[in-house]
């Protein structure tokens, strides 16, 4: 794939999977709005929002003017994972609590992951040019059972699901990254299967009432919906094959 800037050929499925990593940092930049927040008592380190977007479209010297397009899709993950900033020396600004969340503005590049690229590879074979990337959980935290335990904890404290930009303490903050149901873009869902996560994956779906939702269906029950990054390359291969027919079946 030559050249480094969007729009690519919309690709097939095969065209779509066959995406090295390296093509889709080509097509790409990577930015989030990182941010450390005390809630029941100790201090997290959370990203709230992150933007596949390509590189044509960020504005030289600040990105931040990013967060106030339209993008053509929506996804919703898990949680930031191991998100970072490329910056070594970047220290995310500390809010007082949850409600201030919002005012956090500004993007900063960060490191892209496998999961990010199977998104992008989505994108690349739609032509769309820019995804906004939600999870259920801010927290930055890389193992799936850890983050388990801290969203079970929390779980039963005061704004102690403020964490997810889906609950109720952020719910302005939210309507402003999504915008209005009437002409939303299309929403992939891939937050996973663990149950743990579905009473936050409830808030989400009620948020996303009236939108076009598309997920690979997991079978743990109606809130599950696979990740989109499965560990071997065929599963991965599988997801997007999947995401793709379900895009083509709503007309997308």
């Amino acid at each position: 794939m030559e050249g480094g800037l969007f729009p690519a050929p919309v690709l097939d499925v095969a065209g779509a999977q066959a995406l090295r990593a390296a093509d889709c940092k080509r097509m790409f930049a990577v930015h989030g709005l990182f941010y450390d927040v005390p809630i029941g008592g100790a201090t997290w380190s959370c990203r709230s929002v992150l933007e596949l977007i390509a590189h044509d479209l960020v504005p030289a010297g600040d990105p931040s003017p990013v967060l106030s397009r339209r993008p053509d899709l929506l996804v919703v993950m898990m949680n930031p994972g191991s998100s970072r900033s490329v910056e070594p020396s970047f220290t995310p600004p500390r809010v007082d609590g949850p409600r201030a969340i919002k005012a956090v503005r500004t993007l900063v590049e960060t490191v892209p992951d496998t999961t990010q690229y199977q998104v992008m590879k989505v994108m690349a074979a739609r032509g769309w040019r820019h995804a906004r990337v939600l999870n259920l959980s801010d927290l930055r935290e890389t193992k799936s059972p850890n983050l388990f335990r801290h969203v079970q904890a929390l779980a039963g404290l005061p704004d102690g699901d403020a964490h997810s930009i889906f609950s109720d303490a952020r719910r302005d903050e939210l309507l402003g990254h999504i915008g209005p149901a009437q002409g939303s873009p299309p929403v992939i869902l891939g937050w996973g299967r663990h149950k743990t996560l579905f009473p936050l994956a409830e808030k989400c779906l009620a948020a996303l009432k009236g939108r076009v939702t598309v997920g690979v269906r997991a079978p743990e029950g109606p809130l599950a919906y696979a990740h989109p990054s499965p560990m071997m390359q065929k599963a991965k291969d599988a997801w997007i094959e999947r995401i793709l027919g379900l895009l083509d079946e709503a007309g997308l």
